[in-house]
């Protein structure tokens, strides 16, 4: 019907807010399926993907009956545990076609701090499974995403977005030598094992550094990621202990709160005799206390600075963004049509059904009435009323599916309003 939102997204990223604002709403994944769960039980979405990374906390949504785009920012800053004003204030809105756009744009890392980075494509087809899984995603949802996934594979395959982009991993890499110099004889201590930490310890390796030692929570899991690294691992317990020993520390856990705290690191300076340590800080929410900046010889870098570094160049990809966008433009028009084209027949076939159960009780009332009629005289009456029926919609239906064509969506969805204010028929 007209005014009805059948796609919103509402969600917070590094265009509207700091990395301390975006982390009092990073949601671990494992909190995910029960937030979506609650959020369908309740009634305002038929179907809800949520989207939690570095850079952005975003949800998508098909609305329920209790569904409206202020309800669903609320939710979104009440499931972070932040309910202040600031902080709704800071999450954007978009409906229908816009939200459309807006997937397109994220997945093809258009919307991305680092212009082009391959990361966010596996982080939405995560988001999406998670929500498929659960039941979350419907019909509506598994066609938006799948084509989101689809707009994406596009976007990298005909223009050079992605030429010449900076990984995260690499940034990390330069920003340790800024500081460090050569990587040689150089070791670094992993605390978790996050896509991100992953990702500049093996760039870390790849560039020289000596040695690794990996820290995780399940001791099981240190163990094995070390054995890939060619490292060592540790229980988590010890990471305090190997502050003083190594001249990296890199933070990727989903611990959700400061892991190593300025009085720990600063009761370790007198061990290191002035020699610098740096620290990488790749969490939302952060593990490591950033007032350890404030410490000599300390250098803490977090998943901005990074993402930051890694932006470099990307004026060279300037001319490829706007041949992306012009697909993701161009696939939002086209995917958008074919979705309310579903609908208009969804609505089409409902008012079908409508007008001959309406048919039907009255041709019924007429049989009461007429009861000595013949039976084949009611066929005629049967056939006779049929072709009315067929007849009176023939011409509006006609021209709701030649306006759903034509991507006119709000003059087919009116005449769905003026048959919604009927009365209904007696049962």
């Amino acid at each position: 019907m007209v005014g009805d939102e059948r796609l919103i997204a509402v969600g917070i990223s590094h265009h509207t807010a700091p990395l301390e604002v975006r982390e009092r709403l990073a949601m671990p994944l494992d909190v995910i399926p029960g937030l979506l769960g609650r959020l369908c039980a309740d009634g305002f979405s038929n179907e809800a993907v949520l989207l939690s990374t570095c850079n952005r906390t975003e949800l998508y949504t098909v609305p329920g009956h209790r569904g409206e785009v202020d309800r669903f920012v609320r939710w979104l800053a009440e499931a972070g545990g932040a309910t202040d004003r600031e902080i709704s204030e800071k999450i954007y809105r978009k409906s229908d076609q816009d939200a459309l756009r807006h997937i397109f744009r994220v997945a093809s890392s258009l919307d991305s701090l680092v212009l082009g980075e391959p990361q966010i494509v596996g982080q939405m087809k995560t988001a999406f499974r998670v929500a498929a899984e659960h039941k979350a995603a419907g019909p509506m949802l598994h066609r938006v995403m799948n084509h989101a996934l689809h707009v994406s594979k596009r976007v990298r395959s005909e223009t050079d977005i992605a030429r010449e982009a900076v990984s995260v991993g690499r940034a990390g890499v330069e920003l340790v030598r800024q500081v460090l110099g050569s990587l040689e004889g150089r070791s670094a201590l992993l605390v978790g094992a996050g896509a991100h930490g992953k990702l500049v310890a093996r760039a870390l390796l790849d560039f020289g550094l000596s040695e690794l030692v990996v820290a995780n929570r399940t001791f099981e899991h240190a163990a094995a990621l070390a054995e890939a690294f060619n490292g060592s691992a540790i229980p988590i317990q010890e990471v305090e202990r190997y502050l003083p020993r190594v001249d990296v520390v890199l933070c990727s856990t989903a611990a959700g709160r400061v892991l190593i705290s300025r009085d720990e690191v600063a009761s370790t300076l007198p061990q290191r005799r002035g020699k610098s340590l740096v620290m990488i800080d790749l969490s939302v929410p952060r593990n490591i206390d950033p007032s350890v900046n404030t410490l000599g010889g300390v250098y803490r870098f977090d998943i901005d600075d990074l993402a930051q570094f890694a932006g470099r160049g990307q004026e060279s990809r300037r001319s490829a963004a706007a041949e992306a966008e012009e697909i993701v433009e161009l696939e939002t028009e086209r995917h958008w049509r074919q979705l309310m084209g579903e609908q208009v027949n969804r609505q089409i076939g409902s008012i079908v059904q409508s007008a001959e159960l309406v048919r039907k009780l009255e041709v019924e009332r007429a049989r009461m009435a007429m009861q000595g009629l013949p039976p084949e005289q009611w066929q005629t009456v049967e056939a006779m009323s049929r072709a009315i029926v067929k007849k009176i919609l023939h011409q509006p239906l006609r021209q709701v599916r030649s306006w759903a064509e034509d991507g006119d969506i709000e003059q087919a969805t009116s005449v769905f309003t003026a048959f919604g204010n009927e009365e209904e028929p007696d049962a």
